[in-house]
């Protein structure tokens, strides 16, 4: 009998990229159920409803982070003891993939790195996306590199349709079949570098190019910072709210570029998107994406500003069919199957 695995927290349907990971896992067998990550004891209630022989967390920060530090330490605490009561009471293996070293929006790391590193320590095996962020958190949290193991995502085009022509794609969206469009797609955040694009993208010359940034913002503050500094420009377009999985296909098959401008990035699922339609990505330049995507090093900027203007230049100087190729090829040729060895404990 398949072990049932349970998947905490569910990261619901602006993050199909988990969909598509349990998708995977139950075509081959595996029994996968999945739960919210609550404010507190999230994991103690839903071991209690699912009852798994195997507890796979995609992150923990939901589960330990919070808006003052009283509630953190709180989440802390009864995190810690939902550990304990994994590990000596019900005696359950814990899988994990490590996406960033540190939570994106700065909060309270100096906690978050005690308790991640107690965490990280007592899971059976941790999952990351390069060789290069496998040492830095072995030596980061002091974890045995034995028990990391460097797996890919399984590619996004065995979930997301893509049937949709580039004239059809931009028909939909309204572009001439000449236009430059760079595109942005994903959930709007700080994070992402997105006022750094604009402000970059004002300076570019073309009448006939154009910025997409399509996705909804984490919260109406953010959102309206970001029509803001578009300034209802003629050549910015913001289609502000959230991409239906159909609907991605049209935005991907229209745009000659993808631009990612994040701040920080260890990995992205917008950039395995990206690959998975077979675009070219313009996006800051890391130790795990230059191995990555070495084929493509014009499209790396260091900092935002002019370096980050230099490179959507020089984006409609090279050769991005054969880029856009290459970088399918990556997507699909990855060690994805690996998961179903990682998931079976």
């Amino acid at each position: 009998m398949n072990k049932k695995i349970l998947f905490l927290p569910d990261a619901g349907p602006n993050n199909p990229f988990q969909y598509q990971l349990i998708d995977f896992l139950k075509k081959d067998g595996l029994q996968v159920a999945k739960a919210p990550s609550g404010r507190f004891l999230a994991t103690w209630k839903a071991i209690r409803i699912h009852k798994p022989d195997v507890v796979y967390y995609d992150w923990i920060q939901s589960f330990i982070l919070g808006k003052t530090l009283l509630i953190t330490l709180l989440k802390c605490f009864l995190f810690w003891f939902e550990i304990q009561y994994l590990i000596h009471i019900r005696k359950t293996p814990i899988l994990h993939t490590l996406h960033n070293m540190r939570n994106h929006a700065g909060r309270w790391t100096k906690i978050e790195h005690v308790i991640y590193r107690y965490f990280l320590r007592r899971c059976s095996r941790i999952r990351v996306y390069s060789d290069s962020t496998r040492l830095k958190a072995s030596r980061f949290f002091k974890i045995p590199l034995d028990k990391i193991y460097v797996i890919q995502d399984v590619p996004y085009h065995h979930y997301y349709p893509n049937t949709a022509t580039r004239k059809e794609g931009r028909t939909n969206l309204n572009f001439s079949d000449t236009a430059f469009i760079y595109l942005f797609l994903g959930m709007v955040k700080p994070y992402k570098g997105l006022e750094e694009l604009i402000k970059a993208f004002k300076e570019l010359e073309g009448e006939d190019t154009y910025l997409v940034i399509a996705g909804k913002g984490d919260s109406v503050l953010y959102e309206k910072s970001i029509e803001q500094q578009i300034d209802s420009h003629p050549r910015i377009v913001f289609h502000n709210a959230f991409i239906a999985i159909d609907q991605v296909q049209y935005y991907m098959n229209a745009a000659n570029v993808v631009v990612l401008p994040f701040k920080n990035i260890e990995h992205s699922g917008s950039v395995d998107l990206a690959l998975s339609f077979g675009k070219p990505v313009i996006t800051k330049e890391t130790i795990f994406l230059q191995r990555l995507l070495h084929h493509q090093q014009e499209l790396f900027f260091r900092k935002g500003g002019k370096s980050l203007l230099k490179t959507l230049q020089k984006a409609q100087q090279i050769d991005i069919a054969k880029v856009g190729q290459k970088n399918y090829q990556v997507a699909e040729q990855s060690n994805y199957k690996d998961l179903l060895k990682f998931f079976r404990v």
